[in-house]
């Protein structure tokens, strides 16, 4: 196990050449994001607090652009022949994540429900997903990016804690979190070879729903 760890960690201070530029560029890759950068940033002899610091301020950096470019990318992608079913298939999970907050609720409660969604540090509630919850449920991008960054704040402190606490067993944290992203992608590729793509007709009426129901917020 530490002869492999040690091989990938050297592998990619080949790549970064910095520690610290390590820790930034994971934290801002979706699905690991800060969650994993924290710990790798610990196993390299960095600071819990200052590797925090680095993984929150990288993961919390791409939140405006991710509000501002990420749903209505995978909406492009939906449209496109090649990559139709990546495009249903992310929008379609996101948008099952976004039913966890209530979509007729006030901007206050909807900022309360897209934090609390971000700072539980589970699978897939990460600031990547926490913005497209935002954009779907129709929160403007000051308050979207101020709930999803103090839920990202919340998230990595927890993880924080527990890479401090247990930095005995940070080897296996790695691991662990590691073998969950890989897992989340796995069931993810699956769900996208499987998936049936609507019909043209439903798609667009889809999308005229949720044009109108933007106007009106």
């Amino acid at each position: 196990m530490d002869q492999v760890a040690e091989t990938i960690f050297e592998f990619l201070l080949k790549i970064f050449v910095f520690p610290e530029l390590v820790v930034v560029i994971i934290s801002i890759i979706p699905i690991v994001e800060a969650r994993l950068a924290i710990p790798i940033g610990i196993r390299y002899g960095i600071h819990p607090a200052f590797s925090w610091l680095l993984a929150f301020a990288g993961s919390a950096a791409i939140v405006p652009l991710l509000l501002l470019v990420l749903i209505p990318f995978i909406k492009w992608l939906s449209k496109t022949k090649v990559f139709r079913k990546i495009g249903e298939t992310l929008y379609e999970k996101f948008e099952k994540k976004s039913e966890s907050v209530e979509k007729g609720a006030s901007d206050l409660k909807k900022m309360l429900g897209v934090f609390l969604f971000v700072a539980i540090p589970l699978p897939l509630t990460g600031v990547w997903t926490g913005s497209a919850v935002a954009s779907i449920i129709g929160l403007k991008l000051p308050k979207a990016t101020l709930a999803v960054v103090l839920g990202n704040l919340v998230a990595s402190g927890i993880i924080t804690l527990l890479s401090f606490f247990l930095s005995a067993y940070i080897d296996w944290i790695i691991l662990a979190l590691t073998v969950i992203a890989v897992i989340v992608v796995a069931v993810l590729i699956i769900k996208i070879a499987l998936h049936k793509s609507k019909p043209v007709s439903e798609t667009t009426a889809s999308e005229s729903a949720d044009e109108s129901k933007d106007k009106e917020q």
